[in-house]
């Protein structure tokens, strides 16, 4: 919007508030005493369900004090009770076309008849003790309260001079809750009505009195006690005089209201406080000319609107803002929370080379808060500064601390130069794929096994069978022929032994502990590696008792042994050696399986157990072979160490716990 429009429209509303004021100011003639809250909510007339409610009622029951004169009081010559109260309950059954019944008590009786359900109105100031039991209409009056002493008690100038004197106050009267909060020390004589308190001041039995103002005026100037009393300059409160009723009835509310606001309009009770107490205890609230007040008001509201006006615009502008900044906030929350539930590692860096983001996956692996990684450069992470980030190939590999990674390079089209580099830890997976292989090319192996020895057993027992009647019948008769038998009978022995190491390893069970014979299954398992073995001329010797027994997996095992066997064999050149020393030392069964090999060197030896570490050479070995050994051991409980010297040998020292049962 231009300049000159804005200008326009200001001149235009600068007219439309005048002419708005000038209609206002007519209005106000009709309502200058009342607020707007309570002209619009009580300005209609009474619905046709408050009409049913009062023909159903019939008769309302006004109570309140018998003997608070000028308020209610009974007249000494005609019996009859008249006063303040007497005329607004006549000038409200007249507003509400409804019998009003005055009903009069002693205060505090009359407080409790209406919590009661025994009369349906009552005028008292509206504490919050009372609204516990009542509901309150609008304000019919004001009414103030005031201390009185006896002319000889100078000392009492102010509420707080009361502390630890005698107090007289009407039983049920406000000023017992009021006084109570301001001076808990102070000790409060109730009595029936204003009356017994003057005569009780008068005799000495009090030190002060606390009451309605017009109430103990009244009784003084009919007493003429004008000068044995002392009224406090400053009253004790000034409050609003409501009609309360029972909290069941909560529509009569409503309905009094209707009412109290016409008599408002009419100035009903400024009127009949004329008659009943002249000039000297107002109980209507002083007022300047409502017109005046009424249209400064408008004329301040009106400001207020065109103040509020200019800033709605600004406002709803705001708003838009904060709610589309809420929005990203929320998106960027969304996503954050996306990159953290993945396993993977994101970084984001940016141009300089400086860490701009992580997920939840790359801070925990640090240890770090992600704050103390952000505005880091990359090349203060080890495994990020091992990265070739400037690489556009997918699937690149990397190994740190002996775990391989696949990591990606992503570039971000956001205007910057940055990237998003996406790490992936493959060594589980691999090691898993590892290890499935290996077990299922043993259960492969182990079925092949079992399927060869049965048909093989057969034609060996045949074979055997037959050679025992050949040699019972040709017998001493051809040295060739003996010969010739004894070497069939023990061909078919040695198969049969091959048999049943074959047996014996198709029967392994990875989940249970059997016993074994530790000789016979190092035997099998060297077996497993004859090819090899005869190929490169290598001597194998085993020192190991023929009784000893070991209760452990025995796949387990067998990969233990297995693979070292592998390694020491890869290690060695034609004619090599490798040895097996078994033994038993407190308890432990040791195992020290050494070879000639080329050895290892120093700075290798704490990496040999690590995943993918490796000293042969490319496509010769897989880096595996010593972390399933020590993943193996950890299942059967077993221990491991290594001495080796390059050019010299090594030597790998098993070490298991015999003493006790073990278990899984």
């Amino acid at each position: 919007m231009s300049h000159k429009i804005k200008k326009w429209a200001f001149l235009l509303l600068l007219i439309f508030i005048a002419v708005l004021v000038l209609a206002i100011n007519q209005f106000t003639n009709t309502i200058y005493d009342l607020n707007l809250y309570e002209y619009f909510k009580y300005s209609q007339d009474l619905s046709e369900d408050e009409i049913n409610y009062l023909k159903e009622k019939n008769t309302l029951y006004y109570t309140s004090d018998n003997n608070a004169p000028p308020f209610s009081f009974k007249d000494k010559y005609s019996g009859l009770y008249k006063g303040f109260i007497l005329d607004y309950v006549t000038a409200l059954s007249i507003e509400l076309n409804t019998e009003i019944e005055f009903v009069p008590r002693v205060w505090e009786d009359a407080i409790q008849s209406v919590i009661s359900g025994d009369a349906d109105m009552i005028e008292l100031y509206p504490s919050e003790d009372r609204k516990r039991y009542m509901e309150f209409t609008e304000s019919i009056y004001e009414l103030r309260a005031i201390i009185m002493t006896r002319n000889n008690q100078q000392e009492i100038i102010h509420v707080m001079d009361l502390k630890g004197l005698k107090v007289a106050i009407e039983a049920g009267d406000y000023a017992n809750e009021y006084i109570k909060n301001i001076i808990p020390d102070i000790e409060i004589i109730n009595t029936t009505d204003y009356l017994e308190a003057v005569n009780k001041l008068l005799s000495n039995e009090v030190d002060a009195i606390i009451g309605d103002e017009p109430i103990l005026i009244y009784f003084t100037n009919n007493l003429s006690i004008e000068e044995q009393v002392n009224i406090l300059e400053e009253p004790l409160y000034e409050m609003d005089i409501c009609i309360g009723v029972n909290k069941a009835e909560a529509k009569l509310v409503n309905i009094v209201n209707k009412a109290i606001l016409d008599l408002k309009r009419n100035d009903f009770a400024p009127k009949i406080q004329q008659k009943w107490f002249g000039l000297s205890a107002p109980i209507h609230k002083d007022k300047i000319n409502a017109q005046i007040m009424f249209l400064l008001i408008i004329i301040l509201s009106l400001f207020a609107m065109i103040v509020a006006g200019i800033s709605v615009w600004t406002y709803f502008l705001k708003k838009q803002v904060v709610k589309q900044t809420d929005e990203l906030n929320d998106s960027k929350n969304d996503l954050q929370l996306t990159l953290d539930a993945i396993s993977d590692f994101l970084i984001v860096i940016n141009e300089n080379g400086l860490i701009e983001n992580v997920n939840k996956s790359f801070s925990d692996w640090l240890s770090k808060d992600k704050d103390d990684i952000i505005d880091c450069s990359f090349k203060d992470i080890p495994l990020l500064n091992s990265l070739d980030i400037n690489t556009d190939e997918i699937g690149n590999e990397a190994v740190y601390k002996g775990r391989l990674y696949n990591y990606y390079i992503t570039s971000l089209e956001s205007g910057n130069k940055r990237i998003l580099v996406s790490i992936e830890d493959k060594t589980n997976e691999i090691i898993s794929s590892r290890q499935m292989l290996q077990h299922n090319k043993m259960i492969a192996v182990g079925q092949l096994a079992a399927g060869l020895s049965h048909e093989i057993r057969n034609p060996l027992g045949i074979i055997r069978n037959y050679c025992y009647v050949l040699k019972n019948k040709l017998l001493n008769n051809d040295p060739l022929i003996d010969k010739s038998l004894n070497s069939i009978e023990s061909s078919v022995l040695r198969a049969s032994k091959m048999v049943e190491n074959l047996l014996n390893f198709s029967r392994s069970n990875n989940d249970e502990f059997s016993c074994i014979n530790l000789k016979d299954a190092i035997k099998d398992i060297i077996a497993l590696e004859k090819k090899s073995v005869e190929e490169k001329q290598i001597n194998i010797i085993i020192n190991c008792d023929e009784n000893i027994e070991f209760c452990t997996k025995t796949e387990s095992f067998t990969h233990i042994i297995l693979n070292l066997l592998t390694n020491a064999i890869d290690s060695l050149h034609l004619g090599g050696s490798i040895v097996i020393d078994c033994y038993i030392v407190n308890n432990y069964l040791c195992i020290d399986f050494s070879d000639s090999g080329e050895g290892i060197e120093k700075e290798n030896i704490e990496h040999i157990f690590n995943p993918f570490f490796t000293t042969k050479k490319a496509g010769k070995g897989t880096g595996l072979g010593l972390y399933i050994v020590y993943n193996e051991l950890q299942k059967i409980k077993g221990e491991i160490s290594v001495k080796s010297k390059v050019g010299e040998g090594t030597e790998f020292k098993l070490k298991f716990k015999i003493k006790e049962e073990q278990n899984d």
